[in-house]
């Protein structure tokens, strides 16, 4: 016997065409093809105003050859958008896959139906809206932050450091935050750049060092020694890190935390991190994907230990993401972003605020 799904009706506030309208805004939230909009969009034409009253059925049957050929789409297709809308919990398919679709109406109204049921859809309806309600506000949001990220690369060129503006294109190359479509990512760059300009402009009142003395010892041409003066001029350079060990906690993957525990235990401090923990268990790490002892010594020797494990900590979390800063070799990225930041400077600083920022966006505890 078929089963008739009624429903509580749309809420006073809300047509079925503007109903549809939310489904188009909050499309991403809801998890949703384009496909699956523009089969919503065809099966409300299907319907009736009257069919969205409550206590009504609010059903179609039209076969899904037909549907396809309405939306010039293969029936694969349509078989596939409506399991993800049965999926998605938005429709109910009363009707088997090789049964032929049918239905009744009497005086307008359905009496009953087997083919595809939309009071899934309609119960929803509050939720749907608040989705939409949301992705218009992000998308206001989204409009302020691209003109807050085009005013941190402005005041970020003002500071007129060559190692400022290298930083700021670690973040985002192009400088278009028009070209980013996504809410958390906009937010990511924007709080990365607020850690470039804070880092710098913390250090831009201290002027450059001035010449103690005229006379000056003959230059020392022996290589090795050379480039160990490079080394150390080099790291006395850079900026300072600002780093906690609830930072580092937070920053952390969970193959460095177990690290990170097993020495903080080991040393009697308990769960308190500090950087002889923080040494030590980037050293196992760095051994444990791949790093050869004598590269993480050189990257020690370049960049001092702990900018060389704040390095490593970076690249192996984001072996784990799944956006833009996903990297596939850990121990590749680390020598690279070593080379990087001996070569540029503040990549680390950049790097550390937008992790920073998508570590706190997503939860990651």
């Amino acid at each position: 016997m078929t089963q008739h799904l009624t429903h509580a009706g749309l809420p006073a506030d809300l047509t079925r065409w503007q109903l549809l309208r939310l489904v188009e805004t909050a499309r991403r939230p809801l998890g949703l093809s384009k496909g699956a909009v523009s089969y919503l969009r065809q099966a409300i034409g299907l319907t009736t105003d009257g069919d969205f009253t409550k206590g009504r059925i609010c059903a179609f049957w039209a076969s899904v050859t037909e549907i396809a050929a309405s939306l010039s789409m293969e029936r694969r297709q349509i078989t596939r958008i409506e399991a993800e809308l049965i999926e998605r919990g938005l429709i109910h398919k009363s009707s088997s896959n090789r049964s032929r679709r049918s239905g009744h109406r009497l005086h307008g109204v359905i009496r009953h139906e087997f083919g595809i049921n939309l009071a899934p859809l309609i119960e929803r309806a509050r939720e749907i809206q608040a989705l939409a309600q949301r992705v218009m506000q992000e998308q206001i949001e989204a409009k302020a932050l691209r003109k807050q990220i085009n005013k941190l690369f402005e005041r970020i060129r003002g500071l007129g450091r060559d190692e400022a503006e290298l930083a700021a294109d670690a973040v985002l190359p192009n400088h278009r935050p028009s070209t980013i479509h996504s809410f958390q990512r906009l937010k990511q760059v924007a709080a990365a750049l607020e850690a470039v300009l804070a880092d710098f402009s913390a250090d831009a009142g201290g002027g450059e060092m001035s010449h103690l003395c005229d006379i000056s010892t003959l230059p020392n041409t022996n290589p090795e020694q050379i480039d160990k003066i490079w080394r150390a001029e080099n790291r006395a350079a850079r900026p300072p890190i600002r780093t906690t060990p609830a930072q580092v906690w937070l920053l952390a993957s969970e193959r460095f935390r177990e690290y990170l525990a097993f020495y903080a235990a080991s040393v009697g401090t308990g769960r308190a991190l500090n950087e002889r923990c923080l040494m030590m268990a980037a050293r196992d790490l760095a051994m444990g994907i791949g790093i050869s002892a004598r590269e993480w010594r050189r990257s020690c020797e370049t960049l001092g230990e702990v900018r060389a494990a704040l390095c490593l900590l970076i690249a192996d979390r984001n072996a784990g993401r799944d956006d833009d800063f996903r990297v596939r070799n850990a121990a590749a990225a680390f020598v690279g972003m070593v080379r990087k930041e001996a070569r540029q400077g503040a990549v680390v600083n950049a790097l550390l605020g937008e992790l920073t920022a998508f570590s706190r966006g997503c939860c990651h505890v």
